[in-house]
């Protein structure tokens, strides 16, 4: 036996056996008709691009989007397949108006596939309903909002979307329904800059429902959403002051409503913005206490996020009293080249200071001085601003303006 198993007769006889019976089975798959049925399988419409284009028609109502074919051939080749394998297909292209109609499909195989030893046994459903719509146009807004978080210090403008409209294609039963398109962008970001992105959008109708894309055509499949994004800052108000007729910042309260406008703007603008100067205010211009209302202006490229345009500005001296005292000795000065003589004999003014101060001045340690520097071109009776001087005495002076009447004659 063991010689037997050793010889190459013994071998060659087992190969040929083993061949004969690989070539039995094959044969008998080739030949072995086999029938199976593919749920499921996927509907395309083969030549609407060039239905729409060419003959401005599109489908709608498609009543079914998958079949259940039953195929017959050769186990090896349908056994092979899945129901993602196959495609039924119909071919729109030449159909040239507008109806409801009922069409048959054709299966498509994978390349490679013999298909002449296939066969289709049976179809549920036989035929695809659907309607032949002529096309229609529409332009939608595009609306959006950012879901993300905007860092501490930091406010949103409005977003901006490029384009700010669509348009889309369709039949004119599916584009009645769509009344914009919605931007979704931003989702788990925290930014502290202007932030873009090219993002998809969704239809939405008029109630805020989605409606579905199919049987749409876009302009587009994305837009650019970008939200600017701008620095806040709370800037202080203030006004300048002064000083003089005995009132310094030391004894000068000034109060302002409100204290701060809060800003918003371009980091390199707003980070210089420190405060912002209503007005400068002599305090020589009022006794003891003055209040008045003043425009807040702010640079055309910051926004005011308060929307307060007026400050009211309360200024009071503290310590001192007013007096009056009426002045005599009336003077003027830089009368060359012209004859000038004083009308007014006296003058009743104010001086600020404190109690002791003000008890210890007398009338004749006052002095009103009129500079004619810018009247030498005048002629005839005018009112001429006089400054007056308080000899002997500091931080003590005069509130308010004052004048004298003077002739001036030529010569």
């Amino acid at each position: 036996m063991k010689k037997l198993f050793d010889s190459n007769a013994f071998v060659l006889i087992v190969s040929l056996l083993a061949s004969l019976s690989i070539w039995v089975y094959v044969t008998g798959m080739e030949s072995d008709e086999f029938k199976q049925t593919f749920r499921g399988v996927r509907v395309e419409l083969v030549g609407a691009d060039s239905l729409r284009e060419s003959r401005n028609l599109v489908i709608t109502d498609l009543d079914t989007n998958t079949v259940t074919v039953e195929v017959i051939g050769p186990r090896r080749i349908v056994g092979a397949l899945e129901s993602e394998d196959l495609v039924a297909q119909i071919d729109v292209s030449k159909l040239s108006q507008s109806a409801y109609t009922s069409q048959q499909y054709y299966l498509s195989y994978p390349d490679g596939i013999d298909t002449s030893r296939l066969s289709v046994a049976r179809k549920a459903p036989e035929t695809i309903n659907f309607m032949v719509s002529d096309q229609s146009k529409k332009t939608i807004p595009v609306r959006g909002g950012f879901e993300g978080k905007l860092a501490e210090g930091y406010t949103a403008e409005l977003p901006v979307f490029e384009p700010s409209t669509i348009t889309v294609s369709g039949a004119q039963a599916y584009l009645d329904k769509i009344d914009h398109a919605w931007v979704s962008f931003g989702k788990d970001l925290e930014i502290d800059s202007s932030y873009s992105v090219d993002v998809g959008f969704s239809l939405i109708d008029g109630e805020g429902n989605a409606c579905s894309p199919a049987g749409i055509s876009l302009s587009q499949d994305t837009i650019k959403a970008t939200l600017p994004i701008l620095e806040v800052k709370d800037v202080i108000l203030a006004v300048d002051l002064v000083e003089g007729a005995g009132a310094t910042s030391n004894n000068t309260k000034v109060t302002i409503e409100p204290k701060f406008v809060t800003l918003a703007g371009d980091s390199a603008i707003l980070d210089g913005v420190n405060k912002i100067v209503l007005d400068t205010i002599d305090l020589t211009d009022f006794a003891l206490t003055h209040t008045e209302n003043y425009t807040i202006t702010v640079n055309n490229e910051l926004r005011n996020l308060t929307g307060i345009t007026e400050a009211k500005v309360t200024v009071e001296i503290i310590g001192l009293e007013i007096k009056s005292f009426r002045v005599k000795n009336l003077s003027l000065v830089n009368a060359d080249g012209i004859t000038a003589e004083l009308i007014s004999e006296s003058l009743d003014i104010s001086l600020r200071g404190t109690t002791e101060q003000l008890e210890n001045i007398k009338p004749e340690n006052i002095r009103a001085v009129a500079d004619l520097t810018d009247f030498k071109e005048t002629t005839g009776s005018c009112m001429v601003p006089v400054k007056i001087y308080v000899d002997g005495v500091t931080d003590v002076g005069a509130v308010g303006d004052y004048t004298v009447s003077v002739e001036i004659r030529k010569g």
